[in-house]
């Protein structure tokens, strides 16, 4: 989704668009910024947001036009005033901030700011780092840059000392299930990927992954069932089965909502209604917290984690989720609780 204001970076990242945008009303904005924090938390929209801003010919305050040649050009990549650096690779290369430095000692193709973001910064080596301190110590009036990183504590202390950090927090998971709506994500859907991850790119990526969706109706056919008894879970997971458990991702994707269903029920009977995930699921969700007593279902959901936290190691899970599946039937059919053991 490519953001067009700051507005809408506030949208995700109001601290950083009211940092960015009272930077610029004061004319104090930085030539060199680290912007740093965990994947999906808007970081890139976020530099190319402000290169736009910075090259854009007709701004209104510190929005881009986006419509002028230059916001046109950034937006699709090719603004001769506006460069990348990627890692090769594991890592970038000296030589690839060696070409960056002759680019910026010739005359500019075009009037007006040059910038250049780093992807993945805490990628630079030690001589490639090097490099680029020499260019942070004399950046030259009309050019600005941006590092991106994931991984803030592997950047020089050197480059580090002579930017302005800005640090992006995980994006609230309301602002991942409303997207999601607005985009006309089913809300139960929208729900439960929001609930597995604050990753706005992955959150996209798996609403449109119909193997993904697909899991998350299996979920909720599987506690169906043991409310309604007309089907068995066994074989409603046997029949995906195969799809899951060749895909540690999906693997863990499925327990990971059989565990947030199983908090829901949870939640119900404690009468925490706000932090219920799956709310189109309300009829289900009470019937089933009428069928099982608090203390066994807080043991389903320490064997559930248990099980999820092995899963990475070389146990046979479909042996664990035929096991698992069985223990929930039968607790939610006769009241009682498998022993942790028969995870």
């Amino acid at each position: 989704m490519v953001l067009q204001s700051w507005d809408e970076i506030k949208g995700f990242q109001n601290e950083i668009a009211t940092i960015m945008e009272n930077s610029h009303t004061l004319d104090r904005i930085s030539h060199s910024y680290i912007f740093e924090g965990p994947n999906g938390t808007k970081k890139r929209s976020t530099a190319l947001l402000f290169a736009k801003s910075l090259l854009c010919t007709n701004p209104e305050g510190f929005n881009p036009c986006n419509e002028c040649h230059n916001c046109r050009r950034v937006d699709s990549g090719n603004h001769p005033n506006l460069f990348y650096v990627r890692p090769l690779g594991k890592v970038i290369k000296k030589e690839q901030i060696q070409d960056l430095i002759n680019e910026f000692s010739k005359a500019s193709v075009e009037p007006g700011p040059r910038v250049y973001i780093i992807e993945e910064a805490d990628k630079l080596n030690l001589t490639s780092a090097n490099t680029l301190l020499k260019t942070m110590e004399e950046p030259g009036s009309e050019i600005y840059q941006v590092l991106i990183t994931e991984n803030y504590d592997a950047l020089l202390k050197t480059i580090v000392s002579r930017a302005e950090i800005l640090h992006f927090k995980p994006i609230d998971r309301s602002i991942i299930r409303r997207q999601l709506i607005e985009n006309d994500i089913d809300k139960n859907i929208a729900a439960a990927i929001s609930e597995y991850t604050v990753d706005m790119g992955s959150a996209i990526k798996i609403a449109n992954d119909a193997n993904m969706t697909g899991i998350i109706d299996l979920v909720t056919k599987i506690y169906h069932s043991f409310s309604t008894k007309s089907e068995s879970p066994l074989l409603l997971f046997r029949e995906q089965s195969n799809l899951i458990l060749n895909d540690l991702e999906l693997t863990d994707f499925f327990l990971t909502l059989m565990i947030i269903y199983e908090k829901d029920i949870l939640n119900f009977q404690l009468r925490h209604l706000d932090d219920i995930c799956f709310m189109d699921e309300s009829d289900t969700i009470k019937q089933l917290s009428e069928k099982m007593s608090q203390k066994y279902i807080e043991e389903n959901l320490s064997d559930m984690l248990s099980l999820k936290s092995r899963l990475k190691f070389n146990i046979n899970n479909k042996l664990a989720f035929d096991k698992m599946l069985t223990c929930l039937e039968r607790g939610y059919k006769y009241g009682t609780h498998c022993s942790s053991d028969s995870i």
